[in-house]
């Protein structure tokens, strides 16, 4: 009777928290269920006060910490076997909702056990002793021992029988994410990874400042090679998933530092730190573009063309309204002193309205688009057997459509090969 309340308080003091003073006074092979020839099991250290982990984190001090010294064939550790940065008491929540674990649907792709227990709950560490000679590793409660076993032949399962509750889940370790140094140098490509495991899915995205890096590697790789693209900052996210259990997220945040001369960004209205580039297409309202070069102690802009005459600037910034249907262009450079680093040429335009008048039409027909800039034109009959191509088009000239019979149209507008905008035409004779 008295061993009896003895095993309940201990298997009461796991439930709540995983908590006890100290050592239980019968601390025998017999009392934790450990017997090579009766149960599969081996003492891997003896109990300890200052074992102060449980279950739950001596898992993940072995996958997080480093913490793979006991195992089957591996000498007896001293008490208490201690990790240069332990874990702790944890809960299994700490690890099953990490980014770093995932549930896994097989026991040959895990390398974590996962049991429910009445009350309470228990992990364990998967060991591959070699070939299909396959054991777990177990903390006993709080200051218990480390004991290896076979996966359904623990202090849980022998105990009286019917501790567990259903079958263990399978979890397995990816780890974080790691490789290049997430402040990135240059416009040299740059690796992450996390460890490759079976029975894993791995997706890699950018999902903020997209324009600011792209992924050029193939998917569902446990590496992924960025290539930066643009100064500033791009979130890294990996999501791992199986055919069991939640996907499960990780995210880095990059910073990005070109150092290329005369690299920029536009903002306008709500868009800000947009890329600037060679052509940029714009909407209507005050824009303010800002460029950088390392060394460069000035900046100017000339403005070249375009319809927009009012702007002004200041160091290495230029600000001016687009309206619409505008357009301006400047060749900006970067001195050090007298010395210039670097030129460059951007432009930016507003298409206009791409009004199209009159519709219907019989002779001829006027677009309401930038006279600084040329389109190319194709009127195409619905029925496919008229069409009318024009290259250079400028916005206000007239379009002789005198040729073409009468019916309906698809009007195509495309600027540098782009299709900008389409609509429909009617000609009436």
């Amino acid at each position: 009777m008295k061993k009896l309340v003895l095993i309940l308080s201990l298997f009461l003091n796991w439930s709540l928290a995983f908590s006890q003073a100290v050592c239980f006074s019968d601390q025998s092979n017999s009392f934790w269920k450990i017997n090579e020839s009766l149960y599969g099991s081996k003492r891997l250290s003896d109990c300890h006060v200052g074992a102060n982990y449980n279950c739950h984190g001596f898992v993940m001090s072995y996958f997080e910490n480093g913490c793979t010294s006991p195992g089957w064939n591996k000498t007896f550790l001293p008490a208490p076997y201690s990790c240069p940065t332990s874990q702790g008491v944890k809960s299994a929540s700490d690890f099953k909702n990490s980014g770093k674990y995932l549930q896994v649907c097989n026991e040959a792709d895990a390398n974590i056990a996962f049991y429910n227990l009445i009350g309470s709950e228990h992990s364990a560490v998967r060991e591959v002793v070699g070939g299909s000679f396959v054991k777990y590793i177990s903390k006993y409660g709080t200051e218990g021992p480390l004991v290896a076993h076979n996966l359904n032949q623990s202090f849980y399962h022998l105990y009286q029988g019917g501790q567990v509750i259903g079958s263990p889940e399978f979890w397995t370790y990816v780890g974080p994410i790691t490789g290049s140094p997430q402040t990135i140098i240059g416009t040299n490509a740059v690796s992450y990874n996390v460890i490759n495991r079976p029975g894993v899915t791995y997706n890699w995205s950018i999902v903020e400042g997209y324009s600011k890096a792209i992924i050029s590697s193939s998917t569902n790789q446990s590496t992924v090679t960025v290539t930066p693209i643009h100064s500033g900052t791009a979130k890294l996210r990996l999501t791992i998933s199986s055919s069991c259990g939640q996907s499960k997220i990780q995210e880095i945040t990059l910073t990005i530092q070109t150092n290329v001369c005369l690299e920029g960004d536009y903002s306008i209205g709500s868009n800000t730190g947009v890329n600037l580039n060679s052509t940029n297409q714009i909407g209507i309202g005050n824009v303010t573009s800002t460029v950088t070069c390392p060394n460069a102690n000035s900046f100017t802009w000339e403005r070249t063309s375009g319809s927009i005459t009012t702007i002004n600037t200041a160091g290495n910034y230029v600000t001016f309204n687009m309206v619409s249907g505008g357009s301006i262009s400047f060749k900006i450079t970067a001195r050090n002193g007298s010395t210039i680093l670097s030129t460059r040429n951007v432009s930016f335009f507003n298409f206009g309205s791409f009004k199209v008048y009159p519709n219907p039409s019989s002779e001829e027909l006027t677009i309401d688009l930038s006279k600084d800039m040329t389109f190319d034109l194709l009127i195409q009959g619905i029925d496919a057997n008229s069409k009318s191509e024009i290259s250079g088009y400028r916005g206000g000239e007239k379009i002789d459509i005198s040729d073409l019979p009468k019916g309906d149209y698809i009007l195509k507008i495309s600027f540098e090969g782009k299709m900008i905008h389409q609509e429909r035409l009617i000609l009436s004779k």
